[in-house]
């Protein structure tokens, strides 16, 4: 059983999804399911520089839906066990940590590149940490458990910067256009906030279900 997913580390809605799905699948427990992670930037390369992310928030949506919203995802993290601090938070470009997620993920597995995205996560919405910051990401490959030296040559190199470019305008050509999104092998598809683990569970028990018969 194979599951694609597309997320954007600077989306909160990710994240929640995130653990709503790992929860989903650790009760499943079905070892031969296969989670295929893809990059998606909801802002492409923006904010040049770092930026106070309610104000950023702000500038797109209106100050009055940025705090909506934020106040929104931070009651659903605390369901998830996340504390999203993002009054202390900066919007930030995301693509410094794409590409040490596309490395890690050839270097290292999938299943160390989901532990450094928990963690890019958790720097991005919980400790108020620039992501762009080449610092920032060695600190949270080498808490992965990634070789810190080999990271900080990876993102000093550039490689890596064509090909999440080019994941992230395949995500676009295939209409996606939100995230997070997870496809199932089988056809099903869910796009947008899961907050609730019982919807995956249903999900990956048809997918089995149908890969028997």
């Amino acid at each position: 059983m194979r599951i694609d997913v597309w997320s954007d580390v600077s989306c909160p809605w990710c994240y929640i999804s995130k653990r709503t799905f790992e929860r989903a699948l650790a009760s499943f427990g079905h070892p031969g399911t296969e989670v295929m992670a893809h990059p998606y930037q909801i802002d492409g390369e923006r904010p040049a520089e770092p930026m106070p992310m309610l104000a950023w928030l702000g500038g797109k949506y209106g100050q009055e839906r940025a705090r909506a919203m934020s106040e929104e995802v931070t009651a659903a993290g605390r369901g998830h066990g996340i504390t999203f601090r993002n009054e202390q938070g900066f919007a930030a470009n995301t693509l410094s940590a794409h590409r040490l997620l596309w490395w890690t993920a050839r270097e290292h597995g999938h299943g160390v590149r989901s532990q450094l995205e928990e963690l890019i996560f958790a720097a991005y919405f919980t400790d108020a940490a620039d992501i762009s910051d080449p610092a920032v990401l060695v600190d949270r490959a080498a808490a992965a458990g990634v070789d810190g030296p080999a990271a900080r040559e990876f993102l000093r190199s550039g490689d890596g910067t064509e090909e999440v470019r080019r994941a992230v305008r395949s995500a676009r050509d295939r209409g996606i256009d939100t995230v997070p999104v997870y496809r199932f092998s089988g056809g099903e598809r869910f796009e947008g906030a899961q907050t609730d683990p019982r919807v995956f569970r249903a999900a990956l028990s048809r997918e089995s279900e149908a890969s028997t018969t």
